[in-house]
């Protein structure tokens, strides 16, 4: 049902045909609230002159609902509402007309109607319908009677002015309601704006224009000390301002007031106030103008501030204080709303004030903008933070970054969340501590430990090769001392001493070798350096030009996906000479020498394979054995062991790895992976 406030005229009568929108209809209908309301003299009036107008002892006044007649007036009739198919008029009645039925029971169509052959016994049936301005049809002025008759043109033109008058006493009642409702809702909002008034937490003061007191609530009485009647028709500003501050308080007050009264907005100022009693405060003054029936007024609500200055006092002093403390720290602490917006940043995690003040309030990603930097961090960061706050637990991780010489600063960082005491994140609080020194003491000490362990294996290495591979030169140079002590003669002692010095230079260049293997993992300051494989190649190949020629050998190399590796120019210089001199020397007699070299990218490493179709190594029989100081795979007056431990030393010496896939008699395909390019 509609609200009556919001009604609009909707019954004065038009045209001739009926809107035949049911669902419309009835809204109309409902609209009025006049179904099943009690009756009324004024409708009990009009159809008791419909009876005496058309000389019949029955009258109705009807309004078709969904499926009933209710009757809102009924004149020598006791029936109060009829289902819709009982009626006598139901469908027959058009618009502006009166429809009539001299003898119901001679009409077929009525001759069976309950209200024909039933206990009223009505015989004759006039009714005209009652239309508002829409065309909706709302019910039937009705005249009845028990004996057949003819209504005259008279008493017809008297019908439909009486149908009329209806429709305009509707339009009156609904008009009433209308106004007594407004009045009603007028009556609650001054009960209401009295209350809020009277009650309210602030003290409101009413003034007008001119800036005089006429109204003062209970809160303003308890507030500035003064009665209603001390202050009602004086000047708001000489009553609660200090004298001292009013041409400072009136100078504030013109940018509160305007001349278009259209152009009227709400101002709050924070002022000094004076109580009766002549003692001061702060006060918040929120001023409200308002027009009512074109009266210019101030509705001002003041408000004592004085606690929550001092409270806000206090808390910008805790917060210099703890700022100036975190400021000091030489930790870099940042502090983060619920959403991930910056609320504070230290000097250490920031050190320019201009972008401190920049990122406060918001994210990673705003700042990386700013600093057109890739966001990968900002979003890495933002995934670390909806950790912590989706789990409600500290996250702590290493971070490693570069400073602006490119040199890399490792930092510990940690997230705690601040819940409250519904468990709800408050703030996140960020810590970050330069562990750069602390991260190259462990380096060196895990390098130190590192090569003492290394150094551990080459010193039984290290016997294990002289007690192999020296002790038959220092045997053989034994037997030579013996016999040249043993002989006088020249010649023999020539002789002796001939086969002493290759005997000696064996010795020493075995002694070399061994000593700048075991050099390699001490040199822990060698110098890496961007090398193009392809020249340390053509060296390598320069150097072995002759056995390269000698052997018939073909070297094919394809370094297009990895044209240089960052890597010790001299180590990168041993290995290729070791594994292509290892490829020639120990080539198949069954065919010529092919030896092939590739580089491929993996993973952000440099993969570079050396394939041979040699003689090979039995992995099965040497599996765990290959990189040994000391062994060899193949008789050779050459081989002492030396070139793959070398090889193998000096990849692992720069963090990287090395390992062989090979088949006796096919060949072996050695892969060196470089790591951290």
């Amino acid at each position: 049902m509609l609200n009556l406030v919001e009604s609009k005229s909707i019954l004065k009568m038009k045209g001739s045909v009926f809107n035949d929108n049911e669902n419309d209809r009835i809204a109309a209908l409902y609209q009025l609230h006049i179904l099943d309301t009690p009756p009324e003299e004024d409708f009990d009036d009009i159809a008791e002159l419909a009876a005496h107008i058309c000389d019949t002892p029955i009258a109705t006044i009807a309004f078709e609902d969904n499926n009933r007649y209710w009757f809102k007036a009924r004149y020598s009739i006791n029936i109060s509402e009829s289902v819709k198919k009982d009626a006598l008029c139901c469908g027959n009645i058009h618009k502006n007309e009166v429809y009539v039925i001299d003898d119901c029971q001679k009409d077929a169509k009525y001759a069976d109607n309950i209200f024909v052959s039933g206990p009223t016994k009505i015989r004759f049936f006039a009714g005209i319908a009652l239309v508002n301005d829409e065309g909706f049809l709302l019910g039937y002025l009705c005249v009845m009677d028990n004996k057949p008759r003819h209504l005259t043109e008279k008493q017809i033109s008297g019908l439909k002015k009486l149908s009329r008058q209806v429709v305009n006493l509707l339009e009156l009642r609904l008009q009433i309601l209308q106004l007594k409702k407004t009045k009603e809702i007028a009556r609650q909002n001054e009960d209401l704006m009295n209350s809020i008034f009277n009650n309210s937490i602030d003290a409101v003061i009413v003034t007008g224009g001119d800036g005089i007191i006429t109204q003062w609530n209970p809160m303003a009485k308890k507030m500035f000390g003064f009665e209603p009647y001390e202050v009602i028709g004086k000047d708001l500003y000489k009553t609660i301002i200090p004298e001292s501050d009013y041409l400072e308080f009136l100078d504030r007050m013109k940018n509160v007031e305007f001349n278009d009264p259209n152009a009227f907005s709400n101002k709050t100022i924070e002022v000094t106030a004076i109580k009766k009693d002549y003692s001061r405060f702060e006060i918040a003054l929120g001023i409200s103008p308002v027009l009512i029936k074109g009266e210019r007024l101030f509705i001002n609500f003041a408000n004592d501030i004085t606690d929550r200055l001092h409270a806000v006092d206090k808390l910008d002093k805790q917060k210099e204080f703890y700022e100036k403390i975190l400021n000091a720290l030489p930790t870099d602490i940042v502090v983060f709303d619920p959403e991930h917006h910056y609320l504070f940043v230290n000097p250490v995690a920031i050190k320019d004030e201009t972008l401190r003040k920049f990122i406060i309030g918001k994210d990673d990603f705003e700042y990386a903008a700013f600093r057109q930097r890739s966001p990968e961090t900002a979003q890495k960061r933002r995934e670390q933070f909806l950790e912590v706050k989706r789990s409600g637990k500290e996250m702590r991780w290493e971070d490693t970054t570069l400073d602006p010489n490119g040199s890399p600063i490792t930092s510990l960082r940690r997230l705690f969340p601040v819940l409250n005491e519904n468990n709800e994140l408050i703030m996140v609080i960020g810590f970050g501590i330069d562990i750069t020194d602390r991260k190259v003491m462990e380096d060196t000490q895990n390098a130190l430990f590192k090569q003492l362990s290394v150094q551990n294996t080459q010193l039984i290495d290290f016997c294990n090769i002289v007690s192999h591979n020296l002790r038959a030169p220092l045997v053989n140079m034994s037997m030579i001392v013996n016999f040249l002590e043993e002989t006088n003669n020249p010649e023999e002692q020539n002789l002796m001493i001939a086969n002493l010095r290759p005997v000696i230079t064996n010795l020493h260049t075995t002694f070399n070798e061994l000593v700048e293997s075991i050099q390699i993992r001490q040199n822990l300051e060698i110098t890496s350096e961007r090398i193009k494989l392809k020249n340390c190649l053509q060296r390598t190949l320069v150097g072995l030009k002759m056995e390269i020629k000698s052997s018939g050998a073909r070297i094919d190399y394809n370094f297009d996906d990895a044209p240089t590796v960052h890597f010790p120019s001299k180590y990168l210089y041993s290995i290729f000479h070791n594994l292509v001199s290892n490829a020639l020397k120990y080539k198949s007699p069954k065919r010529s020498p092919e030896i092939q070299l590739k580089t491929t990218i993996s993973d952000g490493n440099i993969l570079l394979t050396v394939k041979d179709n040699g003689l090979g190594i039995n992995l099965l029989k040497h599996k765990d054995n290959v990189f040994k100081i000391g062994k060899v795979f193949h008789r050779h007056p050459d081989a002492k062991g030396f070139g793959l431990f070398m090889t193998k030393t000096q990849v692992e010496a720069m963090d990287g790895r090395i390992w062989v896939e090979s088949t006796p008699d096919e060949g072996s395909v050695f892969f060196i992976e470089f790591k951290h390019q």
